[in-house]
C-alpha cells in the first residue's frame, strides 16, 4: 500500500511536497516554480541556517544564477507568508522559523489536483510561454471605486501602459487586482501580478517580473527571458509598488511594450512614472460627506467612505448595525480619516475596545490608534504612520524639508503662502517646482478650480510629517505661517472696499483654517501675542463674511485685552471697528468702541478706516434716537468716503444716512440716498450691499404702511443673493424683516416658518439682536392663536432686552410690537400683563426659546 503522503502546517498554512502546492483556509495559494522549491528547501532545512550559496544550489542546481534571483524570491515568500515566518541572518543566510508540524495530507484540507499548478520551467526558459495562474486573491470586497475601475478598463483598451497613482494607503493595489482580475477573461494569456514592494534594488525589477510570470531565469539576463517569455503571448502584466523604482520600473516597461506588442501594463505608483505612452490615472480617497451635513443611518451606504467603515466593523465585530446617532460619528471619522481606506480599515478595529465616539474623540487628538496594522502586509503598509514614513523618507531634502514645515498649515495654502512659511530665499518659483513634484508623488493634493491653485495635506500627513519636526522648528513654521497671515488679510482688509464680493471671498476666505489655527498658537502659552494682535485687527471682514460673527467677537474681545501703550493706533483702532459693525452687539459698549476708533485713526489709519469709524458711531446714535449727535459724524464720513474712489463703506454710510433722514421724517431724502447706493452696490459688483440697500428700501415701504410692498423689495433683496449669502449674518435682519411685514398683514401663515429658521440661524450666529426680534413676532403670534400666557413672558423678556440695549426698533420690529401690545392690553388685565411681563424680564434666553419655538413649528394643521 502506498505511503500516506506528508504535509508541512505552520500558521494557517499547509504545504504539500508531493503535489506542489500550498494551501491556507481550505484555498490553494499560488506559489510559483522555484518559488516554490525555495520555501521547501527553507521548510526541510528549518533546523539550522541555510546559507545562500546552499539555497541556490538547492533550488537551481547545477545553473549559474545571480543573488538577485534569491532575494527577490525571499521577499516574495515574506509577502506572502507575513512577518515572522522566515529570518534573515546578516552574512549567513536565511532560516524557517514559524513552528512546524508534519501530518498527513489527508488530515489538511482539501486541496486542488496539482495539474492546476505550473510545472517547473524546461530548460531554455527563453522559450517557455508564461504562466496564466491565479492573481493574489483579495480578502475584502471592493468598496465605492465602480467609478475608478471603469475608467481604468476604458483607458486599458487606449493605451497600453496605464499608472495608477495615488496616495500611500488608497487602495492603489486593491482596485489594481480588480482591474486584473476583469481583464484577464478576455486575454488568452491572462494576467501577471508582479509585486515590486519588497524589492529594494533597482537591478531586481526584471527578476521579479520574472518570478510573476513563473519563469526560470537561470544565469541568463531576466529582462531577456521575460521579453522572450512574452513576445508571443496577450496578456495584462501588473507591476505594483513601483514609487521606490521608478526609473527601472519605466524602463522596463517601456522595453517589454516594444518588444510584446500582446501585452498591456497596468502600474500602481505615488508617482507616474513618466515613460513613453503612459497614462496617469489619479485615485483620490473615498467620498466623505460634507462636514456640515446631518444624515441618519440609512445615508451610511452613500458614502464610500462610511459604506467601507460599516463593513470593516462589522468584520471586526461580528455584528454591528449602526443608528442615527452613530451614524453621525462615522461620517466625522470618516471625515477625520480624509477617506483613505488604509486608515479606516486600521481604525474599524478599535471598536472592539472603545465606541465609537471615544474612537472619534481620540483620532481627533492624534492618529497613534493607527499602528496596528496587518501582520500580512510590507513592513511600510502595516500601520499609517509606516505608510507616511517611508513616503517621507524618500524625498529629496529640499522637498522634505517644504512638506515639514508646510505640516503646520490646517487648511489649504498657495505657493505664495508656502514659501513665505517654508522661509524658502530662492522665492516662488523654486517652491512651486517643489510643490509639484510633491503632488506628482501623491503627498500633496491640489485644487485648480478656484482663481488661484491651492494644496493641501491629508490630515494623517500632516500630523506625521509635524511630529518630525522639533519643538524650536515647529513654533518657527508656525510663526511663519502667522506673520504671512498677517500680511495676507492686510491685504485682504485694503482690497476689500472695491474688490467685488466674489472675487474677495475666493481670495481670501479659503484661509480660514489657517487663521484660526494661527490665532490659536499666536494667543497660546508659546506664541506671540503682538502678531496675534496685529493679525486680528485685520480680519474683520473675514469672520463677517463668513458668517462667525460668535469667532469674530471671540477674537477680538481676546486682543482687544491685550493692547497696551505700544500698541500702534492703526491696529488698536481696527480692533475697536471691529466691535461695532452691523453684526456687532448695539448700545452703549458699541458706541464706546466707534468713539475709540474714530479717536485712533483721526491720530494714524487710512481716510476708509476712518471714514468707516465716523458712520458707524453715527449709526449707534441713531440706534438710541440721538439723531442730533449722529448729524455731523453722517457729514464728516461723507466727506471722507467721498474723496476715496467708489467703495463700499460709502455705500454703508449712505445707507446709515437714509435711516438717518426716515427717522427725520425725510423719505424723499431718504429715497434718493438710497437709489445711489444701489447704483453704487451694483457698480461694485457687491451683492451683499445690493441686498441690505434693498431691505433699507422695504423698511422705507414699511414706515409708509405700505406692508405688500414691503414684502415683495425684501424678497428682492433676498433673491438677489446666492445660497450661502442668504444665511449671512448681513442679512438675517431682512428675512426677518419679511416675517414682521407679514404679521403686520395678519399673515401668520406665511410668517411662521420664516420665525423659525430665523431664530434657529440667529442662534447660531450668536446675534441677539436678531433673537429679540423673533421672540417678538412669536409672542405676536402667541397672542392672535389664545396662548396669552406664553405671549406675556415673551413680551417681559423682549421689553427687559430692549431696555438693557436701549436701541430704537426698525420699523417692521415696531409694527409688530405695537400689535402685539394691542392684543395683550385687549385680552389681558393689567395686573396679569404686569406679572407675566415681570416673570418674562428675569428668565434668561434659553428658557424663553424652548418656550417660543413650538409656537414656530407648530404644524399648519393644527392651526
Amino acid at each position: 500500500m502506498a505511503e500516506t503522503a506528508r504535509a508541512f502546517a505552520f500558521g494557517p498554512f499547509r504545504l504539500v511536497p508531493d503535489r506542489r502546492i500550498l494551501v491556507a483556509e481550505g484555498r490553494e495559494v499560488p506559489v510559483r516554480g522555484r518559488a516554490f522549491d525555495l520555501l521547501l528547501a527553507l521548510v526541510e532545512h528549518r533546523h539550522r541556517v541555510v546559507s545562500k550559496d546552499e539555497l541556490m544550489e538547492l533550488v537551481w542546481p547545477g545553473r549559474v544564477v545571480e543573488e538577485g534571483n534569491l532575494t527577490v524570491h525571499v521577499a516574495g515568500l515574506r509577502k506572502l507568508l507575513g512577518s515572522g515566518i522566515i529570518a534573515t541572518l546578516s552574512g549567513r543566510g536565511y532560516r524557517f522559523v514559524a513552528p512546524i508540524t508534519e501530518v498527513p495530507v489527508e488530515d489538511g484540507p482539501q486541496s486542488r489536483p496539482a495539474a492546476s499548478l505550473p510545472q517547473a520551467a524546461q530548460a531554455g526558459a527563453a522559450s517557455a510561454a508564461p504562466w496564466s495562474g491565479d492573481l493574489p486573491r483579495p480578502l475584502t470586497k471592493l468598496i465605492g471605486r465602480e467609478g475608478d475601475l471603469e475608467r481604468v478598463e476604458a483607458r486599458l483598451r487606449e493605451s497600453c501602459l496605464v499608472t495608477l497613482v495615488g496616495a500611500g494607503g488608497v487602495g492603489k493595489t486593491r482596485l489594481a487586482l480588480a482591474a486584473a482580475d476583469r481583464i484577464r477573461r478576455s486575454c488568452p494569456g491572462g494576467a501577471w501580478f508582479a509585486d515590486l514592494g519588497p524589492v529594494e534594488e533597482p537591478r531586481l525589477v526584471p527578476a521579479a517580473i520574472a518570478s510573476a510570470l513563473g519563469v526560470d531565469v537561470g544565469g541568463g539576463d531576466p529582462l531577456r527571458v521575460v521579453l522572450a517569455a512574452l513576445s508571443a503571448t496577450r496578456g495584462l502584466l501588473v507591476l505594483d509598488g513601483c514609487e521606490h523604482l521608478l526609473q527601472a520600473a519605466a524602463g522596463a516597461a517601456e522595453l517589454i511594450l516594444r518588444s510584446c506588442p500582446g501585452v498591456v501594463i497596468l502600474a500602481t505608483s505615488r508617482e507616474p512614472l513618466r515613460a513613453e505612452g503612459e497614462r496617469v490615472q489619479r485615485l483620490h480617497p473615498l467620498d466623505v460627506a460634507a462636514p456640515d451635513g446631518t444624515f441618519g443611518a440609512e445615508r451610511l451606504a452613500d458614502y464610500p467612505a462610511s459604506e467601507l467603515f460599516v463593513e470593516r466593523a462589522r468584520a471586526a465585530l461580528g455584528e454591528f448595525v449602526p443608528g442615527d446617532a452613530d451614524a453621525a460619528e462615522i461620517m466625522r471619522i470618516c471625515q477625520r480619516l480624509d477617506g483613505i481606506p488604509l486608515a479606516i480599515e486600521l481604525a474599524a478595529p478599535a471598536l472592539q475596545a472603545m465606541t465609537l465616539t471615544e474612537l472619534r474623540e481620540r483620532l481627533e487628538r492624534h492618529f497613534d490608534l493607527l499602528a496596528a496594522g496587518r501582520r500580512t502586509a510590507l513592513v511600510r503598509q502595516q500601520t499609517l504612520r509606516a505608510t507616511i514614513d517611508w513616503s517621507l523618507d524618500r524625498l529629496a531634502p529640499l522637498e522634505r524639508a517644504l512638506l515639514l514645515r508646510l505640516s503646520v498649515v490646517n487648511g489649504t495654502w498657495t505657493a505664495g503662502s508656502a514659501a513665505s512659511v517654508a522661509g524658502c530665499a530662492s522665492g516662488e518659483d523654486e517652491v512651486c517646482a517643489l510643490i509639484a513634484s510633491l503632488v506628482d508623488k501623491s503627498l500633496v493634493h491640489a485644487d485648480l478650480t478656484g482663481l488661484q491653485a491651492r494644496y493641501r495635506l491629508l490630515d494623517s500627513t500632516r500630523y506625521y510629517a509635524a511630529d518630525r519636526l522639533s519643538a524650536p522648528e515647529l513654533a518657527e513654521a508656525r510663526a511663519s505661517l502667522v506673520r504671512w497671515l498677517a500680511r495676507a488679510y492686510k491685504r485682504a482688509e485694503a482690497d476689500w472696499p472695491f474688490m467685488p464680493d466674489e472675487e474677495w471671498f475666493a481670495l481670501y476666505a479659503p484661509e480660514v483654517e489657517n487663521l484660526r489655527a494661527g490665532l490659536a498658537w499666536a494667543f497660546g502659552p508659546d506664541g506671540d501675542e503682538r502678531l496675534g494682535v496685529e493679525l486680528t485687527s485685520q480680519t474683520e471682514h473675514v469672520w463677517a463674511e463668513l458668517s462667525l460673527t460668535g469667532e469674530l467677537q471671540t477674537w477680538f474681545d481676546l486682543a482687544i485685552s491685550r493692547v497696551d501703550d505700544a500698541t500702534p493706533p492703526e491696529i488698536a483702532g481696527r480692533l475697536w471697528l471691529g466691535r461695532c459693525g452691523w453684526v456687532a452687539p448695539r448700545g452703549a459698549r458699541a458706541l464706546d468702541a466707534a468713539r475709540r476708533a474714530v479717536v485712533l485713526f483721526r491720530q494714524a489709519g487710512s481716510r476708509i478706516e476712518l471714514g468707516r469709524a465716523l458712520w458707524r458711531q453715527a449709526w449707534q446714535h441713531i440706534l438710541s434716537g440721538d439723531l442730533a449727535s449722529a448729524a455731523p459724524l453722517l457729514e464728516e464720513a461723507e466727506d471722507v468716503l467721498r474723496g476715496e474712489k467708489p467703495n463700499k463703506a460709502l455705500v454703508s454710510c449712505l445707507r446709515a444716512q437714509a435711516v438717518f433722514h426716515l427717522r427725520g421724517n425725510q423719505p424723499d431724502v431718504a429715497r434718493a440716498e438710497l437709489e445711489e447706493a444701489l447704483t453704487l452696490a451694483r457698480r461694485l459688483r457687491s451683492p451683499r450691499d445690493v441686498a441690505l440697500t434693498l431691505g433699507s428700501m422695504a423698511e422705507l415701504h414699511c414706515a409708509a404702511g405700505r406692508m405688500g410692498e414691503a414684502v415683495a423689495v425684501a424678497q428682492e433683496a433676498l433673491a438677489s443673493l446666492g445660497p450661502v449669502q442668504a444665511r449671512s449674518a448681513w442679512v438675517q435682519h431682512i428675512a426677518g424683516a419679511v416675517a414682521s411685514y407679514r404679521l403686520a398683514e395678519d399673515d401668520i401663515i406665511g410668517a411662521r416658518p420664516i420665525i423659525a429658521e430665523r431664530l434657529t440661524a440667529a442662534r447660531l450666529m450668536r446675534l441677539p439682536h436678531e433673537v429679540t426680534a423673533n421672540l417678538e413676532r412669536l409672542a405676536l403670534i402667541a397672542a392672535r392663536e389664545g396662548n396669552l400666557g406664553t405671549a406675556g413672558r415673551l413680551f417681559g423678556y423682549v421689553e427687559s432686552c430692549h431696555a438693557q440695549r436701549g436701541i430704537l426698533r426698525s420699523f417692521g420690529s415696531q409694527a409688530v410690537h405695537d400689535r402685539l401690545l394691542a392684543v395683550l392690553h385687549r385680552r389681558l388685565a393689567p395686573e396679569e400683563l404686569e406679572r407675566l411681563a415681570t416673570t418674562g424680564a428675569i428668565l434668561g434666553e434659553e428658557a424663553m426659546v424652548m418656550e417660543a419655538f413650538p409656537i414656530a413649528t407648530k404644524p399648519r394643521e393644527s392651526v
